[in-house]
This record gives C-alpha cells, sequence and structure tokens, in this order.
C-alpha cells in the first residue's frame, strides 16, 4: 500500500458563481485567500492521481443556478472536491444519512459509485457519454457524472488551466471503470471492528442456524473447502442428511454453476427453505435433479412433499429488471430544469411504465405463497432459478422476512443479509457494475430487494426494528469500494481479490471491512474537519440511530412491559420482560457502540407472528426517498411534501416521547434498587 500523507487544511475561495448550463456569460472569476496548497483528505493507503485547479461544482436543477468554486482531485478511491464554501444543505444532510460518512467527505463521490460519465460543451444542452477508452479532446469543458444512487453532478473547467481538464478526465475514467475488482480501493489498512455477524463461512454458523430453526434431518458438509465443488458457494454448506459427499459432488455436476441444492432456512416442524439451480442445459437426463428433491422429500419428518417455484417462469428476467431501472434513471437524473418540468408531467405514468413496481409486487406474491406453504402447510419449499443466485436470493429472504422475528431485527438482518446474499455468493460485482466486464449482465437485483422490504416496512410499520432510510442507507454503501460485503461475486472472490492485494502489498495487512462494521467504529478516517462538517463519529451515529432505528418497534417493545407485574420481573434473568429491558437498553442506551448486543446469541425461531403484505399494485408507493432523493425539486405535489414535513415532525416528538418512557423506567428501576439496599 502506499504510504499515508496528511492533508493540510483547505484553503478558501472567495465567491459563489452563477451558472446559466454554461452560457457566454461574464462570470465573476474566483480568486483563492491565500496561496496555501489546497489538498484532498486521504485515507491510508490512498493516493491523490490528478487535479484540476478553478473548477465550478454545481446540481443541472438548482433554481437559483448557483455553482460552487474549489479544486477537484480524483485519488485512487474517489473524486474530491475541496473547498471552504458552504456546504448545501440537501448534500449535507443526505451525506450524514450515508454509511460512507466516515470515509467520504461531503463532496467526495467514491469511484465504484459512478455509474455514466458525459462531456458537456458551452453554450450546447447536448452531451457524450465517455466510455473508459474513448479518446478526449484538447480542451474538455465540463463533465457531468451519473451516479448509481441516481445523482447527478456537473463540473466545469471554463476556468481551469489547461491541461488539468484532461487529465482529471483520463484519470477518472480509468480509475472509475477498473478490469478486475482488485484495481478498486478495498482496504485501508486497518482491521475491521467486531461486529457479532457470522459470516456463514465456517460451520458453526451453519450449525447455529441449524440448532437455532430446529429443522431436522439436515447436516453441515465440509465438501467445499477449497471451493471444489462450487466456486461461488460458501465453504461449507447444509445438505441432505442422507446425502454422502461423494453423492453432493457427483450431483453438483449436473446443475448450472455445479450449485446443488441447499438448505438455507427451515422450521421446528420440518419444512425447509432450499435454493436450487436449474439442471444444466446441455444434460437431458433429470435423474439427479429428481434424486436431490427426493432427498429434500424425505428430510421432512412426515415425509411431505416439497413445493417447488420455477422462479425462472414466474418472475422477471435480469434483463427485464436492468431495463426497468434504466428508465427509472432516465427519469430521475434530468439535465436541466425544462427536461425536469417536462418529466414530471407523465411523471406517475413514466413510473407505471417502466414495471419496476410490477416486478416488486411480483416478488412479494411469490414469497408470500412459499411462506404460506411453509406456515400454514408444513410443506418444505425449493426456489429453483438459472444458478440459484439472483431471484432465489430475493424470495427467499423475504420468506425468512414474513416468517422469523429475528430477521426483523438489525442484527437479525444483517446475517440474513450475510448468509443469504454474501455467504451464498450473489453476484454483487456483475451485477452492480463495479468493473467495465460484461455491462450486459448488471441487473440491480439487490434494490429490488430492498424495495420490496421497504413496502413491506409500510404495511408493517412497527415489524421492523430498522427503517426505510436504512435500506437506503444500505444501497448506497452497495457502492462504496471500502463496504467490502457488496462487492464480490462470491466469497471465492473475495478470498481471491484479498491474495492479489497482499502480493502487491506484502508488507502491510489487507483488511476488508464489512458494512456492518459502520455500527461498531470508532475511527474518524477523514482525519479531521472536512468541507465544514465538524460532527464526530460518535455524534453522526448517535444522529442515525433515530434515522435508522424504527421508534414504532421499540415503543412495541416498551408496551410489552405495561403488562401486570412486568416491571417487578426486569431483574429476573429468565424472564421476557427482562431481555426486552436488555435489548431497549442496547437500543437506547450508551451501554455499546451498537444497537445490540453482538453477545447474546440468537433466540429460537418462532412462527406464530408471521406478516401479510397486500401485493396489489394499488397498495405499493413509488420509493421517492431512493429515486427521486438527489432531485433538488422532487416530484411529488405539495400535499405529499406537507404529509412528509407533517410525518418528520411526528417521528421527532414520538422518539421524545420514548425517551422520556425509557428514563421514568431507568429511575424506578434505580429508586427501586436504592430502596432494597437502604431496607
Amino acid at each position: 500500500m502506499h504510504s499515508y500523507r496528511r492533508s493540510t487544511r483547505p484553503s478558501s475561495f472567495k465567491t459563489y458563481v452563477d451558472i446559466v448550463e454554461f452560457e457566454e456569460r461574464p462570470v465573476d472569476v474566483p480568486e483563492e485567500v491565500d496561496n496555501g496548497k489546497v489538498e484532498p483528505n486521504l485515507l491510508p493507503g490512498e493516493i491523490k492521481i490528478a487535479e484540476a485547479n478553478n473548477v465550478l461544482k454545481f446540481a443541472p436543477l438548482k433554481t437559483n443556478k448557483t455553482g460552487i468554486s474549489g479544486t477537484l482531485f480524483v485519488t485512487n478511491f474517489k473524486v474530491s472536491f475541496v473547498t471552504s464554501l458552504p456546504v448545501d444543505s440537501k448534500e449535507a444532510e443526505l451525506h450524514e444519512r450515508s454509511l460512507q460518512s466516515h470515509y467520504l467527505g461531503v463532496h467526495d463521490v467514491c469511484l465504484s459509485e459512478v455509474d455514466l460519465v458525459y462531456q458537456i460543451s458551452e453554450g450546447s444542452s447536448k452531451k457524450k457519454r465517455l466510455l473508459y477508452n474513448a479518446p478526449l479532446p484538447a480542451r474538455v469543458s465540463g463533465l457531468q457524472l451519473v451516479l448509481k444512487n441516481l445523482r447527478v453532478i456537473n463540473f466545469s473547467f471554463k476556468f481551469t488551466p489547461a491541461g488539468e481538464d484532461v487529465r482529471i478526465g483520463q484519470a477518472l475514467l480509468h480509475h472509475a471503470f477498473p478490469p478486475s475488482i482488485d484495481h478498486l480501493f478495498l482496504s485501508c489498512g486497518h482491521p475491521s471492528p467486531f461486529t457479532g455477524i457470522p459470516e456463514f463461512c465456517l460451520a458453526q454458523d451453519w450449525e447455529k442456524e441449524l440448532q437455532r430453526t430446529r429443522c431436522p434431518n439436515w447436516r453441515v458438509s465440509k465438501h467445499n473447502e477449497f471451493f471444489n465443488l462450487c466456486s461461488s458457494l460458501p465453504t461449507v454448506v447444509v445438505v441432505p442428511r442422507d446425502l454422502l459427499d461423494a453423492q453432493l459432488e457427483q450431483a453438483a455436476q449436473h446443475f448450472q454453476g455445479t450449485r446443488p441444492p441447499v438448505w438455507c432456512w427451515g422450521a421446528l416442524g420440518g419444512a425447509a427453505l432450499v435454493r436450487m439451480a436449474q439442471i444444466s442445459p446441455n444434460i437431458s437426463d433429470k435423474q439427479q435433479e429428481n434424486r436431490m428433491m427426493g432427498l429434500v422429500h424425505r428430510c421432512h419428518p412426515k415425509k411431505l412433499q416439497p413445493t417447488i417455484i420455477d422462479l425462472d417462469q414466474k418472475l422477471p428476467s435480469l434483463k427485464d429488471v436492468q431495463i426497468s431501472y434504466i428508465k427509472l434513471r432516465e427519469l430521475h437524473t434530468p439535465d436541466d430544469p425544462t427536461q425536469f418540468w417536462e418529466q414530471d408531467r407523465h411523471y406517475f405514468s413514466r413510473w407505471e411504465s417502466s414495471r419496476w413496481l410490477s416486478y416488486v409486487s411480483k416478488c412479494l406474491e411469490v414469497a408470500q405463497n412459499a411462506a404460506s406453504s411453509i406456515a400454514h402447510h408444513n410443506s418444505s419449499v425449493i426456489l429453483q432459478e438459472s444458478e440459484g443466485r439472483d431471484m432465489s436470493a430475493v424470495i427467499s429472504s423475504l420468506v425468512q422476512l414474513l416468517l422469523d422475528p429475528q430477521v426483523r431485527t438489525l442484527r437479525g438482518f444483517h446475517s440474513l443479509i450475510q448468509k443469504e446474499w454474501v455467504a451464498l455468493g450473489h453476484s454483487f460485482c456483475l451485477r452492480l457494475g463495479h468493473t467495465r466486464n460484461q455491462p450486459e449482465e448488471q441487473s440491480p437485483v439487490w434494490l429490488l430487494f430492498l424495495d420490496c422490504v421497504h413496502q413491506l416496512s409500510l404495511q408493517h410499520h412497527a415489524a421492523l426494528e430498522f427503517t426505510s432510510e436504512y435500506l437506503l442507507a444500505l444501497w448506497h454503501a452497495s457502492h462504496c469500494s471500502l463496504h467490502s460485503s457488496f462487492m464480490f461475486n462470491s466469497v471465492n472472490a473475495k478470498y481471491s481479490a484479498t491474495a492479489v492485494l497482499q502480493r502487491e502489498n506484502p508488507q502491510q495487512p489487507v483488511y476488508l471491512r464489512p458494512v456492518w462494521s459502520w455500527w461498531a467504529e470508532d475511527h474518524d478516517w477523514l482525519g479531521g474537519e472536512q468541507n465544514g462538517s465538524s460532527e464526530s463519529v460518535k455524534g453522526r451515529r448517535s444522529a442515525a440511530r433515530d434515522l435508522f432505528l424504527n421508534v414504532h418497534y421499540i415503543q412495541n417493545l416498551m408496551e410489552s412491559l405495561a403488562v401486570s407485574g412486568a416491571l417487578g420481573r426486569l431483574r429476573d434473568p429468565v424472564s421476557s420482560a427482562h431481555h426486552t429491558w436488555h435489548r431497549i437498553q442496547y437500543l437506547l442506551g450508551d451501554s455499546g457502540p451498537l444497537p445490540y448486543d453482538p453477545n447474546a446469541p440468537l433466540g429460537p425461531l418462532h412462527i406464530d407472528a408471521s406478516l401479510r403484505v397486500d401485493v396489489a399494485l394499488s397498495s405499493l408507493k413509488p420509493w421517492h426517498e431512493c429515486f427521486s432523493g438527489w432531485i433538488s425539486e422532487p416530484s411529488v405535489t405539495i400535499n405529499e411534501i406537507d404529509s412528509l414535513s407533517r410525518q418528520s415532525t411526528t417521528t421527532v416528538q414520538h422518539w421524545e416521547h420514548v425517551r422520556q418512557i425509557y428514563y421514568t423506567i431507568k429511575s424506578h428501576l434505580s429508586e427501586t434498587l436504592t430502596n432494597g439496599v437502604a431496607e
């Protein structure tokens, strides 16, 4: 790794400048206050590649058409705009809601977050898309970055010295679209804090899940220890108890991606949730497929026939999802106010024509039917699709959210994602386009799942311990290369990339940081103040609790203590009231950095609190906070704006009310203890 170099405090540019789409008109040239060298804040191992001075940054939909001046840098990790001018309030607000604020300043953009790059010209509304191997002209008037979180940023090089604009463009195109994942900035050289989230790469992780769900007749196989069975599955998998490892290896060769049926969740009654690839197209004999389904059948204590759901037939294809997303991207990334207002007139019809909510509805419908088979008919469910890595992750995760209350907690949700998406090999790198290879394989399946969970949270506002704002933060985090959870196609790919980085930097250990470490992070990686932000890590996390934790869920926990005699049992370690109070303390108190106790074991499964969701399109709502979050003038009506404002005020008051109850209970316990000692 390259050595760490602390940057100096940025010097100040003095003025705002008015810009109207790069029109030729008098513009005040920004002037520096002093001759101090402007530098970006760098992480350990991060190096500066190119810089351009006197750059103007502006958002295309600003009604006051106001830009700010500063210095633009490209490093091996980010695009960094350094200025001492005041931060736009919307940018600051959305930045504070991100999980990247430990690593990025308000004006910073991770390179892996860049989706499209356009060259924009003065005096013209036309733009030209730039590819990684595209030649640049001798002079670049401006660049437009379209980010994967549907944000648009424009930079003007009108006052930039000749040559600096081209060097910025070349560095950006080369490093934002790498040929392989190990070319991204993946490690800042320090180990991740303890998160308590199992990686599901060890036998004990799966054994604990089998024990928690108490699903019989399945066993943990270590036959994939060296990825000799399947390169996209973890080193250990759960398979039918009667299936020998030699038979498992033989069967795997008949399935696409050599991915045989694997257990991922189950219930006490014996019903199991199984993910299974389709038979390879060049194999006509379906004997192995039938044999594997027969084994799942025999695993059931009552030998009930499993329900087989062919997801390739029932759900949209990966291409369908990508086409839908592109339509939404075009709708939510207008270039100028004229285009914005033109699109706004047909906003909901264009949203409907994208079919995104139709796909969300279909996923919820299939998941609900699968959950019903397990909960009401005690039938095992086999989710079958091409390689079993995409839509099966969506449906399997939703089924567990509908049936398993533990998964609806923040810690349980983290474990679910780690198990179903990371360990079982969803192709994050390929589907989210982290490299420039195979763009035709891109498809935001991960976003489709998060939107499904968002719809579930709207219909059951007190069922999830986390909020939709946290789901949105996870979507944004999936594009930051320092959140390793969402960077790789498989655990095997992660190990391979780590080995490459380690060979290139033998003197420095390579540490990859899962996204869950955000909750336990206690280090300010930015090295101090940047771009006007002075909040500490602790302060940011404290504010994030109100944003990311569901106050309605916590209130339900407190109301469970209102039953007769519950307060008197708070100190009884075997009582449910004691465990509920312990959980509330972790959510609201200062007992630890995590909003849960990472050392407490997950509780046993109870399926008596299953959820149902209305899958009708009329009951689903566009996720404006996700798709319209960066638009300066969101496509919502005045009534919706008033509603959102009232909701925000209500949420603040709700948190104040819940905290009052919390401190009242604490005071009651303290007085009881004091009186007890005195007596």
